[in-house]
């Protein structure tokens, strides 16, 4: 597996340019805030490291999870054929009137609720 490039190097040598350009000395305060900043910058690295999977393990969850689905496929597809070849859901169920009475009344109880809430 191939190391990640490590751009320490080239940070430095960018700050030595920029230590000279602006003329900065080798104890100045700003130097400690630039250490202060590459220790954060080590410190987040690292966690963000640690925490993510590598590309092969994604790559892997990848492929078990499109072979769990050609499974899932497969197993829906074989119950819809055989769902089909039963003849299910050729009959309608007739809704009873107290069916019907009840879902009005709920639907207008739930009216006269989101109209208090919303008013």
């Amino acid at each position: 597996m191939k190391k990640p490039n490590d751009y320490s190097e080239e940070f430095q040598k960018v700050v030595n340019e920029w230590r000279k350009r602006h003329h900065i000395r080798d104890d100045d305060a700003i130097l400690l805030c630039v250490e202060l900043f590459r220790m954060h910058q080590k410190h987040w690295d690292e966690l963000r490291h640690r925490d993510l999977p590598s590309f092969i393990e994604f790559r892997e969850t990848i492929l078990k999870l499109k072979m769990l689905a050609s499974f899932v496929q497969r197993d829906a597809n074989a119950l819809l054929e055989e769902l089909r070849r039963q003849g299910g859901g050729r009959r309608v169920a007739v809704p009873s009137l107290a069916g019907l009475v009840l879902t009005a009344i709920f639907a207008t109880v739930t009216g006269m609720f989101i109209g208090k809430f919303f008013l």
